[in-house]
């Protein structure tokens, strides 16, 4: 059970994590899902609180094997397929997920102060589809290309670009009249990615890989950190070919291998695929069960005497790294006075456009509800993260 360690109450003087004895027993509580519970109150402001206040399963109706369910989502099954697996229907499944993928949210936002000053980053963007083969989602991924870790996302949909039969652009202009996507939408993801760059840059000398995507050049220059690089002479932004060969020479050999990764892992980005994610919200909740894992749970190599992940390669506080890995699937981190990205925010309240399901009704059934205690969390970080 998650004991607490600090009073949920943000008044209350024990609102911080504390050794002291601040807890007292209140009785126990049974529910259909949890089992005996235990209760507690707070001695400073009387607040009441369980072993269920800061677990992972808070407010779960169904316990689910959480461990299970991330291992499928990584490893390429869909929603259904976990569902079928774990005798329950595909509503818990996504419940889940979307917990896992708080969690690995709020796990990489603590770890990023930890982080040291990156010299070579390197950003480019992985193009799938969502709802049909009518819009394509654009994630835009931001890594280091040294310790190979994956630091931010940013995401966004379009309309499908290249020849359309007049059947499609048919179709595509009627549901314009219901839901038409963002205009500039793609530059905006690329510039809040390169906004939240600056939080991994070295003050010193920056060297930034992408490819020759048009739109790079007018963010960079409209971006004012790099504008303060390239006035001081510190930026130096190095384009490489997409057709260059895929080898461990190219510059963009991190953005290559995490495109390879996440079509091979997650069923809704391969080539060819039929399973078309359903909602923005969700698909960007699974990329970041695949950002956790791939930082902090798989090698940096296989094969290697050493199976050290790449957050252990990078110099990540050991100790913290290895609490966050031993509570991921039981105690809800907690986001008091740590600083959270826009780009997490977004993802976490759900608030990414995506286009309906059924367009005969328009925007109903969006996708899924945060619950209230997600916001909740949320609202306890800085509320303007830098």
């Amino acid at each position: 059970m998650a004991r607490p360690r600090f009073c949920p109450n943000p008044q209350c003087r024990f609102s911080r994590r504390t050794e002291a004895k601040w807890l007292i027993h209140n009785g126990t509580y049974r529910t259909e899902a949890h089992g005996k519970v235990q209760r507690y109150r707070c001695r400073a402001c009387h607040r009441g609180m369980s072993d269920q206040t800061y677990s992972l399963h808070y407010y779960a109706k169904l316990r689910v094997d959480l461990k299970e369910v991330f291992t499928r989502v990584r490893g390429g099954s869909s929603m259904r397929d976990i569902a079928r697996v774990l005798g329950c229907s595909r509503t818990a499944v996504s419940g889940a997920v979307m917990r896992l993928a708080r969690q690995a949210m709020g796990c990489h936002a603590m770890l990023l102060p930890a982080l040291g000053d990156s010299k070579v980053l390197s950003f480019d963007g992985l193009v799938s589809s969502l709802t049909g083969s009518e819009y394509t989602s654009q994630i835009t991924t931001l890594g280091d290309s040294e310790t190979e870790l994956l630091l931010a996302m940013s995401y966004c949909v379009s309309e499908r670009g290249g020849t359309r039969t007049r059947v499609q652009q048919r179709r595509i202009t009627d549901r314009r009249a219901v839901w038409h996507p963002k205009r500039g939408a793609l530059t905006e993801s690329i510039s809040l990615l390169l906004h939240e760059l600056s939080r991994f840059a070295s003050p010193h000398q920056l060297l930034l890989d992408t490819d020759e995507h048009p739109l790079y050049r007018r963010a960079i220059d409209s971006d004012l950190a790099l504008s303060w690089y390239q006035t001081h002479h510190l930026l130096s932004w190095r384009r490489t070919s997409s057709k260059a060969p895929r080898t461990t020479r190219n510059p963009l050999f991190l953005m290559n291998y995490l495109d390879r990764m996440i079509r091979h892992r997650m069923k809704e980005h391969t080539r060819e695929t039929i399973a078309f994610a359903r909602n923005a919200t969700m698909q960007m909740h699974r990329m970041w069960i695949f950002a956790w894992d791939h930082n902090c749970c798989q090698p940096k190599r296989v094969g290697l005497k050493s199976d050290c992940s790449r957050a252990a390669h990078a110099g990540l506080p050991p100790r913290l790294v290895n609490r966050l890995c031993g509570e991921f699937y039981s105690r809800r981190v907690s986001l008091r006075g740590v600083s959270v990205p826009e780009s997490i925010r977004i993802v976490w309240a759900g608030k990414l456009d995506t286009p309906p399901l059924r367009w005969r009704v328009g925007q109903k059934g969006r996708g899924p509800l945060i619950p209230a205690y997600a916001l909740r969390d949320l609202d306890c970080a800085y509320p303007h993260a830098p």
